[in-house]
């Protein structure tokens, strides 16, 4: 699915939704070290699990913002990770 497919989709979001594709993508920005954040410090980044040992399976982690003082942070799973081969 290509961006436009993508954009057609996020028009069936509520705003709430919305807001979390918004961090989220962001998020993913910054953990491919594309984009920075305004203080330097990293909000994005993608965790690589092994589970009973399986795997791994990649999470992006990123920062939500502040709720009741305490920051939030949000998970995505982004499916198996590719095998990595040897040259």
């Amino acid at each position: 699915m290509g961006v436009d497919g993508i954009f057609k989709a996020a028009i069936q979001l509520s705003p709430t939704e919305l807001s979390e594709l918004l961090l989220s993508l962001q998020g993913l920005l910054e953990a491919k070290g594309e984009q920075p954040t305004a203080d330097g410090q990293p909000q994005g980044s993608i965790e690589l699990k092994v589970i009973n040992g399986c795997g791994p399976y990649a999470y992006l982690r990123y920062y939500k913002g502040q709720k009741n003082g305490r920051g939030q942070y949000g998970s995505k799973y982004l499916g198996k990770w590719p095998a990595r081969t040897a040259n």
